[in-house]
């Protein structure tokens, strides 16, 4: 039988998990999900504030689409632009070619808003996207660098000062990793921290408008001016220029990096593909999460514009609509996942769109963040939900990223997230001011090393142990741990056989210290003078390739057999 297709057009935190849940749901049925996007990889779009400060590599945010989708052989990956949609073919029109749909799903995401204010495209910066991340991140270094050696002082001071325009989601995040940054900016550049300016510029009388809870932006609001972040409200920028942004009653802030994240709108396309618009050019989509008028067409995400009939208000018009969220795109896959397999298969049932939104974060920085915590899994939590600031916010929003690799069964790329926030982040930018960063100098450790190899090689040739399978398991451990093979697994056996040695011998005390010696050699110590330097990164590409497949730069799966 023909293999049909199901298209998913963006690849996206709405297009990653429809597709992951429709690569469950139509595994062993002749349909095929073909996902279509610009990149060969999901851009992790809440963690670009961390990229563009400097908090993690960019590579933390690049998530290969083939390593997320190699074990789905129902799912074939194009890397393209889509230019049109024949509606009544049900084609959709590529850079690559025409793909024929079924059933299509168009999760598009979103761009920034800058609403039409003059200068913000030439001389401001947005981010909304890998490049602008990257691109912000060495403007940032950069102009920081020559800012400090500047002699003029009009141009120092427009040099040394950054300005977030908008303090919403995006902008509270990145004006708090900026908060963090200044620290090292003014370290590496021979500054005093309060020569790094930073500004907030709000045109609403309060922050953080999206929190229902407002003594929590209030706490935000303290935690920023604690730092020195200047926060001006009710007012407006109403034009950007090369060395300053002009506020709406003529005052100009002196600076050269202000960064616009006032606003999202669906990305311009989608006004090219005859399809209802609603708010901010999105897609408008029906009680099912079709777009208006069409059964085959789907929308979902940023992309995406559904008022739910029982939380309007004619008072507010902004009232009842899906938010903008990752939650609000994981709902909506919830709705239009079963309805596809419904519509091809005839099983299970037709679903109504229903918003399930357990909660949601803020952080300011690398340790506060303000959230509420709405309820846990079915159960609602009081009628507003919990109000959480501080360090049990910010382990809130940690806990909202892990839950979105286990959603999609991304266990490689969660083992990733947790190494770059808490075991590899510089200069003490994670929740436990640092001490739970791996960086130290493993050299230290060799000399523990070897002695400890030798010491256990001593131990199993006792004539109390030879011959037996003790002798030998402490004998291997020796020899792996003197010559730095596969030292953190001899590390972690040579903790397991000190306590059954312990349990066996009943010897002296002074045994157990075998246990916290084994444990610091595992800290990459077999990399300093040791076999693991080779041995162990041959082995991780081996396995990566193995587990995960090789990541490209370009996918185009369609015609591959």
């Amino acid at each position: 039988m023909a293999t049909k297709n199901v298209v998913v057009v963006g690849a996206g935190f709405a297009g990653i998990t429809a597709t992951r849940k429709l690569a469950k749901q139509l595994k062993g049925t002749d349909y095929q999900i073909v996902l279509i996007d610009k990149h060969s990889f999901m851009t992790y779009m809440t963690e670009l504030h961390e990229v563009a400060t400097g908090r993690v590599q960019p590579e933390h945010v690049r998530k290969d689409l083939g390593t997320l989708f190699h074990n789905d052989k129902n799912v074939k990956l194009v890397t393209a632009e889509v230019s049109d949609i024949d509606k009544d073919q049900k084609i959709v029109k590529t850079s690559i070619g025409d793909v024929p749909y079924e059933k299509l799903v168009l999760a598009t995401g979103g761009t920034t808003n800058t609403f039409g204010t003059p200068g913000v495209e030439e001389f401001g910066f947005t981010l909304w996207s890998y490049e602008e991340a990257l691109r912000l991140r060495e403007h940032i270094e950069d102009v920081i660098r020559r800012g400090a050696v500047e002699l003029d002082p009009a141009k120092r001071a427009a040099m040394l000062h950054i300005v977030v325009v908008g303090s919403g989601f995006t902008g509270a995040e990145l004006a708090g990793e900026l908060m963090d940054q200044r620290h090292s900016l003014a370290l590496s550049n021979g500054l005093d921290e309060d020569e790094i300016k930073i500004d907030i510029i709000e045109a609403a009388p309060t922050i953080l408008n999206m929190l229902t809870k407002r003594d929590l932006a209030d706490k935000a609001e303290k935690h920023f001016e604690a730092h020195n972040v200047h926060i001006y409200k009710s007012t407006s920028v109403v034009e950007v220029k090369g060395n300053a942004a002009v506020l709406k009653d003529g005052t100009e802030v002196p600076t050269q990096t202000l960064i616009w994240t006032a606003g999202v709108k669906a990305k311009d396309q989608g006004a090219q593909w005859g399809l209802d618009l609603g708010p901010g050019a999105r897609f408008m989509a029906d009680e099912y999460s079709r777009a208006v008028g069409y059964e085959d067409i789907y929308v979902s995400g940023d992309a995406a514009a559904y008022q739910d009939p029982k939380l309007a208000d004619p008072n507010n018009k902004r009232a009842g609509w899906t938010p903008q969220t990752v939650e609000g795109a994981e709902s909506a896959s919830n709705t239009i996942v079963p309805n596809i397999v419904y519509d091809l298969t005839q099983k299970g049932q037709r679903k109504e769109f229903k918003g399930r939104y357990q909660g949601y974060a803020v952080s300011i920085g690398s340790r506060y963040a303000v959230g509420i915590l709405d309820q846990i899994g079915n159960f609602k939590i009081g009628k507003s939900g919990i109000g959480l600031s501080g360090f049990f916010a910010n382990m809130f929003k940690h806990v909202i990223n892990i839950y979105f690799y286990l959603q999609i069964h991304s266990f490689y790329y969660l083992g990733h997230y947790l190494r770059d926030e808490f075991f590899n982040a510089p200069d003490g930018r994670e929740p436990f001011f640092g001490w739970a960063s791996r960086h130290a100098n493993v050299l230290f450790t060799l000399p523990l090393r070897i002695v400890l190899g030798i010491t256990w090689i001593t131990f199993g040739s006792a004539s109390v142990f030879a011959g037996s399978w003790i002798g030998v398991v402490m004998a291997l451990i020796g020899w792996f741990m003197t010559f730095g093979l596969f030292t953190s697994v001899a590390g972690f056996v040579g903790i397991v056989m000190t306590f059954v040695l312990m349990a066996i011998t009943r010897s002296d005390i002074t045994l157990f210290l075998f246990a916290p010696a084994s444990l610091a050699v595992m800290n990459g110590s077999g990399r300093v003078l040791g076999l693991d330097y080779w041995v162990m990164p041959w082995l991780e590409r081996k396995l990566n390739i193995t587990l995960h497949g090789k990541q490209k730069s370009v996918y185009n799966d369609y015609n591959k057999k």
